[in-house]
Formats: structure tokens, C-alpha cells, sequence
């Protein structure tokens, strides 16, 4: 697979994301149901706390790109859900922290919504990978 990160501009870099990548001869794609801070049973983790959710919901994405053989570098698009926009706004940096820390260079969009399926659950996140 060859992979380009296509940024006409710079301003989002402290953002932590990218505005295209551009993905030639994949040979897997990895589309991924959307995860949020659930345990191996799906109970959620940390109820209507989106700052501990954050980490938990990367770690069972971090568990699936495993399983396929991937990781967070092979990550082409991230797409967000928060039922807390502030708080999402609040937790922004611890994010882009666990992001960066795992090599993910996504692009994506940050939607708030009125709720998620899983009671307790603040964030849901779902991710596309290329290999």
C-alpha cells in the first residue's frame, strides 16, 4: 500500500488530525464497528466520564487493529461521536495525546449527538484502516 498525506494547510497539525490521505494499492481494508469504553461484556466503563472514556475506547481499537494484523499507523479515517461537546472540548488534549502517542495520522470528523446506544457511554469512536 502507498499512502499520502494530502494538507494544504497547516493549522490543523495541534488538532492532531489530517485533511486527506490518499491510499493506493491497498491490499486489506479494516472498516470498524464503533467503539466506546466497554469491557469484554460491553457494560460501559467510567458512566458519564468522557475524560477516562477516551483511553478505554482507543485501547478496544487498539485490540481489533491487532486482531487484523494493524495498529493505529495504518488508521486513514477517524470519525468521533460525543454526546458532550464541552466535555469533548475539555478532553481534546488528552486525545490528541493518545492519538500521537499511538502513530495515527486520520482523518475524520468530531459529531455531537443527542445520545449513544450504550447507556453511559460519551463517545463512540469508528475507524477505517488500510494496509
Amino acid at each position: 500500500m502507498k499512502r499520502t498525506i494530502v494538507n494544504p494547510w497547516t493549522w490543523q497539525e495541534p488538532l492532531g488530525f489530517v485533511h486527506g490521505n490518499l491510499v493506493e494499492q491497498p491490499q486489506a481494508l479494516l472498516f470498524l464497528a464503533g467503539q466506546t469504553a466497554s469491557d469484554a461484556e460491553g457494560h460501559t466503563l467510567y458512566p458519564d466520564d468522557l475524560a477516562s472514556q477516551i483511553p478505554v475506547a482507543l485501547e478496544n481499537i487498539e485490540t481489533i487493529l491487532h486482531q487484523s494484523g494493524m495498529n493505529f499507523s495504518h488508521v486513514v479515517r477517524l470519525n468521533v461521536y460525543v454526546t458532550d461537546m464541552s466535555a469533548m472540548m475539555e478532553s481534546h488534549d488528552i486525545m490528541v495525546a493518545e492519538l500521537h502517542r499511538r502513530g495515527c495520522r486520520h482523518t475524520g470528523t468530531l459529531l455531537g449527538v443527542v445520545a449513544l446506544a450504550s447507556p453511559g457511554a460519551m463517545i463512540e469512536i469508528e475507524v477505517t484502516a488500510a494496509a
